[in-house]
């Protein structure tokens, strides 16, 4: 009985020696972060807007309507806007360590103009308005491209408000009537 408990001791004794081994170091990992005040979320009231552009004539391209015996000409002004539409997105609750923050607008792209939205993505019949686009911008109405961040907003600590605009504008001479419905997705980068 002794011969078989000493066996035992000296078998546990050399495999504990023994995976001394697979504890030795080959090299060191770091780990590296920080732990810091809320960013920012987003309005639920700002998740999934809708913003109306409203019903524009095609006269505000540069459209001249028939008159009398003269026939309509379709010769829109190509970059010719409508009036912008002005919408936010809501940030609540931000910390101290926010201080800034660009959006970038994604989706589909016009054929002509890739830097604005495409209208009549989407669209089964294909009866939607031709030769427009929605373009973005700040709130001063500078040009955000799609899939580009815009201008840094600069946050303080609690709730902000980030101020945009939308609007119809001419891609081609031949602007034709029907739906104008867009879509994007956006995304917040925090400074």
């Amino acid at each position: 009985m002794k011969k078989s408990a000493f066996i035992k001791f000296a078998s546990l004794a050399v495999a504990g020696l023994l995976s001394q081994g697979a504890f030795a170091a080959d090299g060191t990992i770091n780990f590296t972060g920080e732990i810091t005040d809320a960013l920012c979320s987003v309005s639920p009231s700002s998740q999934n807007l809708t913003v109306p552009l409203g019903k524009v004539s095609r006269n505000v391209f540069g459209i001249r309507p028939a008159v009398g015996t003269t026939p309509a000409v379709n010769n829109a002004t190509v970059g010719t806007k409508s009036t912008p539409a002005k919408f936010s997105i809501d940030l609540l609750g931000c910390g101290a360590s926010a201080t800034g923050a660009t959006v970038t607008f994604t989706g589909p792209t016009d054929a002509v103009v890739a830097t604005a939205l495409r209208v009549g993505a989407g669209e089964v019949n294909g009866g939607f308005a031709r030769g427009v686009a929605i373009e973005l911008g700040d709130s001063s109405g500078k040009k955000i491209d799609v899939g580009s961040p815009s201008g840094e907003y600069i946050l303080t600590p609690g709730d902000n408000s980030l101020k945009f605009q939308a609007a119809y504008v001419a891609t081609l001479p031949g602007v034709t009537a029907g739906p104008a419905n867009g879509s994007a997705q956006f995304t917040i980068a925090y400074k």
